[in-house]
């Protein structure tokens, strides 16, 4: 017996699978085509409260940026996605949400949007949310934020698409797997070792090294 039951759904029904992409990357990219500000997109975790060092420390990243013209972007979510886009709103710049509709614990209906989509292909919105951002700021988080930490790595690192600043804030939190990355310890050539593949990560704990990265 096939244990893929939910999995049925999309590849027994091609069409209205195809559908629902074409129409989730087509809304997607109007919405980035209708910003003229150059984006920052935000992640981390969705878990973290408003009185938390983190979302304290990325709302004001969020603002400051935005103070600076830039658009800010996000998953649309709770946690250092509400941090970003509130910090945002308040510096009167581009807010955008890039929702995830079937992740019910994620769902924010506060007023910090300029700009808000719903997504139901998570691989989607991933794309969506990167393609036309100028840095990717992650904060610290768990599955998702590594998922989507390492997939826009892996398509820099391919030359897939360009080159942007990956700003991982909070050096204390990621060192160890960057070290981990730098000095695995079997030393085969199939794993990263190359430095170049490296530097695609920065390592950050301020605003200011935060602000040098995007406008270098």
């Amino acid at each position: 017996m096939s244990r893929l039951h939910k999995n049925k759904q999309y590849y027994s029904e091609t069409a209205r699978t195809t559908e629902k992409v074409r129409e989730e990357i087509n809304k997607g990219l109007a919405v980035l085509n209708d910003v003229d500000e150059n984006i920052i997109a935000f992640f981390g975790s969705h878990k973290v409260n408003k009185d938390s060092e983190y979302y304290k420390h990325c709302k004001n990243v969020a603002h400051e940026l935005g103070k600076k013209g830039y658009a800010i972007l996000s998953g649309g979510g709770p946690g250092i996605m509400h941090a970003a886009n509130s910090g945002a709103k308040e510096s009167g710049t581009n807010s955008i949400g890039l929702k995830a509709e079937l992740l019910s614990g994620e769902r924010v209906t506060d007023p910090i949007f300029t700009k808000e989509l719903s997504f139901h292909f998570l691989f989607v919105r991933r794309f969506i949310m990167s393609i036309k951002s100028e840095a990717l700021i992650f904060y610290p988080g768990g599955y998702g934020t590594m998922n989507e930490l390492f997939e826009y790595a892996v398509l820099m690192q391919t030359g897939i698409v360009d080159k942007v600043p990956i700003i991982c804030v909070n050096k204390k939190y990621w060192e160890g797997m960057f070290d981990w990355l730098k000095n695995n310890p079997l030393k085969e050539d199939f794993f990263i070792h190359d430095i170049r593949d490296l530097n695609l990560l920065h390592l950050v704990d301020d605003y200011e090294e935060i602000l040098k990265l995007i406008e270098k």
